[in-house]
């Protein structure tokens, strides 16, 4: 957790009173809410290397091009001397600061129909849409994003058993991703990471926030990672049948939307099952990369997560949700 100095040293930055900070997540980054002027804003402090001050100023650059050509997003807000970045160095860490206007509205609600449905699902598509299309003619300034790219898993843990047969599975879908073609109008900068809480909804409209995971990557990347959560968070019920029936009407509903804002080929377009599979298999390795081989550490749903993974993988299955065609 950040240090008083270090909260005191961004709140001295973005000019509000570090006492109103509330914390709201520590996963990849901490971010807090705060107040200033009665209203409510974001503060999110990541620790990275200070070499890495560029590709968020990238991240920040992008998503102020976004919101300048009509994208509903969580805009960055400067420090009092102009910056959009400030760096907060403790002994032998850096903490890099950056604030941003908070999102009107309200996470979705699944048993809620004008908060989960094909309403929704039509603007969250016509705003992905519209991301890609702007994302097309882009031209960075300065440094870029990353590139997507194979996903360095050196953990001895996962080289063996019911651990290493998903590690297969992702470098299998790894090689036939990275033989994909990277023309303009497939690939692009894309959010990476827009699933059902990363956006408020507000009277049917919705608001995007939280690019940290930005890249160059394919669009129906993108399209598959709000695809799969949707089917995580949001399938009325979780037997494979249902998650299977259910991505296919998200789909619809969203590329409905999609198409108002971008058009992406059938090729493309047939690569979403893929990408989704692809997404469930990476959702493992997010707990389990750094992971020291204790089972007791893993809780139930995990281990049980793990085994049904491996049956599916050897049965020659992909996840549920994922036995689509498009």
């Amino acid at each position: 957790m950040a240090s008083e100095a270090v909260l005191k040293r961004a709140s001295e930055a973005f000019q509000f009173d570090w006492r109103t900070l509330i914390l709201i997540s520590s996963s990849t980054n901490e971010v807090y809410r705060f107040t200033r002027n009665n209203q409510p804003y974001i503060l999110r402090l990541s620790q990275r290397p200070s070499a890495y001050l560029e590709k968020i100023k990238a991240e920040l650059e992008w998503i102020s091009y976004l919101a300048d050509n009509g994208v509903h997003v969580s805009l960055p807000i400067k420090s009092y001397d102009g910056q959009l970045t400030v760096i907060c160095n403790e002994s032998d860490q850096s903490i890099i600061a950056a604030s941003f206007e908070m999102a009107a509205g309200r996470f979705f609600e699944k048993d809620q129909p004008h908060m989960w449905g094909t309403a929704i699902f039509h603007k969250w598509g016509e705003t992905m849409g519209q991301m890609h299309r702007l994302s097309i003619v882009y031209d960075a300034i300065g440094v870029k994003r990353d590139d997507w790219a194979i996903w360095r898993i050196d953990n001895p843990w996962l080289q063996q058993g019911d651990y290493q047969v998903i590690l297969e599975k992702l470098r299998s879908l790894e090689q036939s991703i990275a033989s994909l073609p990277r023309g303009s109008n497939a690939y692009g900068l894309i959010h990476n990471d827009f699933h059902p809480y990363n956006f408020y909804i507000d009277n049917g409209d919705i608001t995007v926030f939280d690019f940290d995971d930005s890249l160059y990557g394919w669009f129906a990347l993108d399209i598959a990672i709000a695809a799969a959560h949707a089917c995580w968070w949001g399938s009325p019920a979780h037997d494979r049948k249902s998650k299977n029936e259910f991505s296919k009407r998200f789909l619809n509903d969203f590329l409905t939307g999609y198409f108002k804002q971008n058009n992406l080929d059938k090729y493309g377009l047939q690569q979403i099952p893929m990408f989704m599979d692809y997404r469930n298999v990476c959702s493992f390795f997010w707990w389990l990369h750094n992971w020291d081989g204790d089972e007791s550490r893993l809780s139930e749903f995990q281990q049980q997560a793990v085994k049904d993974a491996v049956r599916l993988i050897q049965s020659g299955q992909c996840f549920d949700g994922c036995d689509i065609q498009i």
